[in-house]
């Protein structure tokens, strides 16, 4: 089990300094983003060649877990304790300029890096699946609502611990910020809406 007050490392290094648009950088939202976020995006190298897939996932205190198949080759990979990084992104809105080049996002996003291991003990993944289960479904319940998982279908589902090492997060939550996109006597249009 997870220490619930891991707090989540600061950007430490290079590869999670951010250069381009740094204004926009709120490593204090890491955890935010991660708790509000939908899909994990894995990518590890094997073979001396990339491998990218998106997952559900759980996110609690400093660790994010992903499941699936032992067939699964990528989660198969990312369990042995090789580095791997995992992005996070929320599209919030879409905004439109008067000029081809500053069409943007508004964005909610967080890149980790960490490592992987399995998690076998048959009650620690009914505990984070259980957990999953009600991040994504709010209110269900079983039995009323769907069958519990047995021991059987846990024992056969790899569950992934990716402690994370160090995180970074970037975001936009700004309007049309092309030249002219104020400026009623331009032509052409600018706003934002929802993604």
């Amino acid at each position: 089990m997870s220490d619930e007050t891991a707090p989540i490392p600061d950007p430490a290094t290079d590869r999670t300094h951010i250069r381009r648009h740094a204004d926009r950088a709120v490593p204090e939202r890491i955890e935010e983003f991660l708790l509000a976020g939908q899909v994990a995006h894995v990518a590890l190298v094997a073979d001396a060649a990339p491998r990218l897939i998106p997952f559900l996932y759980h996110y609690e205190a400093g660790h994010i877990y992903i499941h699936g198949s032992p067939a699964n080759a990528t989660l198969g990979m990312a369990q042995d304790g090789r580095e791997v990084s995992v992005a996070v992104t929320r599209l919030v809105e879409i905004v439109a300029s008067k000029t081809a080049s500053n069409h943007t996002a508004n964005y909610r996003s967080v890149i980790a890096y960490g490592r992987g291991h399995r998690i076998d003990d048959v009650a620690e993944k009914r505990r984070v699946l259980d957990a999953m289960t009600d991040r994504y479904f709010p209110g269900r319940q079983t039995p009323a609502d769907y069958a519990p998982a047995t021991d059987d279908e846990f024992r056969r589902m790899v569950l992934v611990d990716i402690a994370i090492d160090e995180a970074s997060a970037k975001m936009r939550d700004m309007g049309p910020m092309g030249p002219g996109d104020s400026d009623p006597d331009v032509p052409g249009s600018a706003f934002v809406r929802p993604a």
